[in-house]
């Protein structure tokens, strides 16, 4: 069906969950603010669902520390896309769609394509090459991967989101928000 595989559908069928959903994830607990969580989370944008284990960014702030808090998580959201940009650009693996290969072999494909980048760094770096000058080529075109699972998720308590929400933005304020003034 043309147009099914848009953000949210590819999320309702993606392992992104599955661990935590099956009890097989390893411990993430934490305390913010006074309150203890017991999963860990995702930074996203507005359009994602309100669960328990997805912050996303304020689009229209209306106080300072709100404020301070989206244009924090808007440079980590922003570090982490360039990040697999670059691993796509130079492993044509990780280009596109992969639908042959379970989730375990992608993982582990993944996490080798991050080990080679970061050894091609430091040899880079040893041989005087700056890695920051690294780009990739024009005429490459990268496309979204779009994974396919069913999966059930426990995870969409909107209180615990909007509770851990707060926490992180009084959290960020209170450790960072006056050296921005």
């Amino acid at each position: 069906m043309a147009g099914s595989n848009n953000d949210l559908s590819v999320l309702e069928r993606s392992p992104l969950f599955d661990d935590i959903v099956n009890g097989v994830a390893p411990p993430c607990n934490f305390v913010v603010q006074g309150h203890q969580y017991d999963m860990g989370y995702y930074l996203s944008d507005e359009i994602y669902p309100q669960y328990a284990t997805l912050i996303q960014t304020i689009s229209s702030p209306n106080t300072a520390k709100k404020k301070f808090f989206a244009k924090r998580q808007e440079a980590v959201r922003k570090d982490v896309e360039r990040a697999f940009g670059v691993l796509q650009a130079r492993w044509h693996i990780v280009k596109g769609p992969e639908r042959m290969r379970n989730v375990k072999d992608i993982g582990k494909i993944m996490k080798t394509c991050i080990i080679l980048h970061n050894m091609i760094i430091e040899h880079e770096r040893q041989q005087g090459v700056d890695p920051e000058s690294w780009r990739p080529l024009p005429d490459e075109n990268v496309e979204p991967v779009v994974p396919q699972h069913d999966c059930a998720f426990l995870v969409r308590d909107k209180e615990v989101h909007n509770e851990l929400k707060i926490d992180l933005i009084n959290q960020l304020w209170d450790q960072f928000g006056d050296s921005e003034n």
